[in-house]
């Protein structure tokens, strides 16, 4: 799993360009390199070959054959570290001196070079051969002088030169991935670091902070200016709430008042249709204001404490036969789907309540003879509850904006009562849970499903 996470990651991909960038540039800086050591090395072999072939015209010239055989025991020794080999031949190509037998049968290569393959004993027991590079010179006494080197050597040292190159650029390619997967690796656990706390602080936990590492630098540079910004957005969001949350508070208690009062007024009143209308108006206010407590109380301190071990599916039923008389009198027909799940840890009574949302949200907005469907299973470790109806539905684009207070689909306003915060207690309780909540098309209809984790 890390590997494919470092494999797949950014840094990895920007490291593997850098390496085969790099590699090219290494390989152009060999290559460069081997030709101007060849050059170089071809140059010194044409000088040393050029200069014995004069050093053999002038002993020749100077003292004929048996000055080339001192010469040749002289240059061409076993102490030598080049292996030159000699020979003068007549105009029928006779040999006249020098260390080889006869005259080879050589190739003829651009501005005079020669090349032949002999085999040939330089010892009693020291065999040299095949390869050889030479030079001749044709004397104006109609001889003819040759100087051979064994090609062995040259080649042997542009395999090794080349062989060094190669194992060069092989060793920074392997290394450059090496070192590229490593520092991939630790930047892929800085990162998943970071998103773990991005993630806790998305599900809801705002005093979650993105955790500072030892080292300095523009991670951890990073993480100080996010951290700054997650102090600033839970600074805002605290006070949001508690502006909201002191409101309904405040205003909850001489609401009270004032329906209890209504209440006493109907019994006096000579209109009480009238008066029931503002009792109604009342608790409708009232009902907002408890829904927002409660989703404060879900939002903050600590309700986990208050977890039991609990049987989602008992709750399902729960649900279900509360609201089966109102779904008989719309003429609905409520079905259920309801797998038997693990036990998991959660709070009985908000999951109850934000269910009965569900179930109450789906009654409410499907018509009359409509169908509702209630679903339970488990899937990969997690409990999917999932309420499905044949209503109007919600569009894509309000389906994210649907879990926030207070909003509320514009064509349902004129059609059902409400204060759009049904949905906004069930996203609560649900992120309380560890979970998430998922709106999609029932064709027609909205279905809705919370998915959260075996606790």
């Amino acid at each position: 799993m890390i590997l494919s996470k470092i494999f797949s990651s950014f840094t990895f991909r920007f490291m593997s360009g850098y390496v085969a960038g790099l590699s090219i540039t290494v390989f152009l800086v060999l290559a460069a390199i081997y030709t101007l050591i060849s050059r170089d090395y071809f140059t010194q072999v044409h000088n040393t070959i050029q200069q014995e072939l004069d050093a053999l015209t002038e002993t020749y010239q100077e003292g004929g054959a048996s000055a080339v055989e001192k010469f040749v025991d002289v240059h061409a020794g076993p102490d030598r570290l080049i292996r030159f080999f000699f020979l003068v031949v007549d105009e029928n190509y006779e040999p006249i001196a020098g260390n080889l037998d006869r005259w080879p049968d050589p190739k003829q290569y651009r501005d005079g070079w020669l090349g032949f393959d002999l085999k040939l004993l330089s010892g009693e027991w020291d065999e040299v051969g095949t390869e050889f590079v030479a030079r001749s010179r044709t004397l104006p006494t109609g001889e003819t002088v040759m100087v051979a080197r064994h090609y062995a050597d040259v080649i042997n040292s542009a395999k090794l030169v080349s062989g060094a190159l190669t194992r060069s650029l092989v060793a920074t390619i392997i290394l450059g991935i090496i070192g590229g997967a490593i520092v991939a690796g630790r930047l892929v656990r800085r990162i998943d670091d970071m998103n773990q706390s991005l993630n806790r602080i998305m599900s809801g936990d705002l005093t979650e902070r993105v955790e500072l590492h030892d080292s300095h630098g523009d991670f951890r540079r990073m993480a100080v200016n996010l951290n700054k910004m997650l102090d600033k957005i839970e600074q805002l969001m605290l006070g949001m709430r508690q502006v909201s949350d002191n409101i309904a508070h405040d205003l909850r208690t001489p609401l009270t008042r004032l329906r209890n009062k209504l209440s006493d007024l109907q019994q006096s009143s000579n209109e009480p249709e009238k008066v029931q209308a503002l009792i109604d108006e009342a608790d409708g206010l009232l009902a907002t204001f408890s829904a927002l407590l409660r989703i404060a109380q879900v939002e903050s301190g600590n309700p986990r404490s208050g977890f039991t071990e609990i049987d989602i599916k008992t709750i399902l039923l729960d649900v279900i036969e509360l609201y089966e008389p109102l779904a008989l009198e719309k003429e609905q027909q409520v079905e259920t789907d309801l797998a038997t799940v693990p036990a998991t840890r959660g709070d009985k009574n908000l999951l109850f309540q934000a269910i009965a949302n569900l179930v109450d949200n789906a009654i409410k907005y499907t018509p009359d003879g409509g169908r509702v469907m209630v679903r339970l299973w488990a899937q990969q470790n997690q409990i999917v509850i999932e309420v499905s109806d044949s209503g109007p539905g919600v569009s894509p684009a309000e389906r994210e904006k649907v879990l926030q207070r207070f909003y509320r689909v514009e064509a349902s306003r004129s059609q059902q009562p409400g204060n759009g915060l049904g949905l906004s207690l069930v996203n609560a309780v649900v992120k309380l849970h560890g979970g998430s909540v998922q709106l999609a098309d029932n064709f027609p209809g909205l279905r809705v499903s919370l998915r959260m984790p075996v606790q």
